[in-house]
């Protein structure tokens, strides 16, 4: 486990996506993991002095299979409230079917989604633009829609921190656009990017890759620059 600020935790080899404990007015978890996780989530919890009961809200980013997929069991452990993108919903709660990506990786990943079956969650609260949480001073949703119909990012500006979910990679601390193979819009993906450098802050923790913890805001607006020319 590693505390990243105060109150903000990353969760020591998380399976599928980084996982992050935030521990303010309650517990909270954002996004989950592929199967398996729970036991590393709740590794981390015990070392805080928490069990999975004391688990108040889990959102999720986006409803890609490595993000929701112990969405089922952390719900039915801990009875938290699920919080996510209203343009998700249809698909956390099972209405729409998850996202395959094409050629050989929707070959892999059509494989792995038998493996890693999806159990629906109902969504408790579905977040719109500008909706807060009460976390971090105000934790406010941000609509990133292109990696997914719904991708949504989470924005402290009080902590100067946002959640980026899967809308940059970040690759040995360089900055990327996310995979095209795995990305619903890729030029939705781009304005997503474009959105993200129009706010302030110093920490970045993505949905995969080690989280840029200084000058984040600026290394933004440098891809941004980089990918629109």
């Amino acid at each position: 486990m590693t505390e990243l600020i105060p109150g903000v935790h990353q969760v020591d080899n998380s399976i599928g996506c980084n996982t992050y404990i935030i521990i303010d007015n309650g517990v909270t978890l954002v996004d989950t993991g592929l199967r398996g996780n729970e036991k590393n989530i709740y590794g981390c919890l015990q070392k805080l002095g928490y069990s999975p009961k004391d688990i108040k809200r889990i959102i999720i980013t986006h409803a890609h299979l490595d993000h929701i997929n112990c969405l089922y069991g952390l719900k039915n452990d801990s009875g938290a409230q699920v919080i996510a993108a209203e343009g998700e919903t249809d698909i956390i709660e099972g209405r729409k079917p998850l996202r395959v990506a094409g050629g050989m990786f929707g070959l892999i990943f059509s494989v792995l989604r038998v493996y890693y079956k999806y159990r629906p969650v109902n969504v408790d609260v579905k977040l719109k633009e500008g909706d807060t949480i009460d976390v971090l001073g105000g934790l406010k949703a941000v609509v990133l829609s292109g990696h997914s119909e719904g991708n949504m990012g989470l924005y402290s500006p009080q902590q100067s921190l946002v959640f980026s979910s899967d809308t940059i990679r970040v690759l040995d601390g360089r900055l990327a656009a996310p995979h095209p193979k795995f990305t619903a819009d890729m030029p939705g993906a781009i304005k997503a990017i474009k959105r993200l450098s129009e706010l302030d802050f110093s920490i970045m923790l993505p949905g995969h890759g080690k989280p840029i913890m200084n000058g984040a805001s600026e290394k933004v607006r440098e891809l941004y620059h980089e990918l629109k020319h």
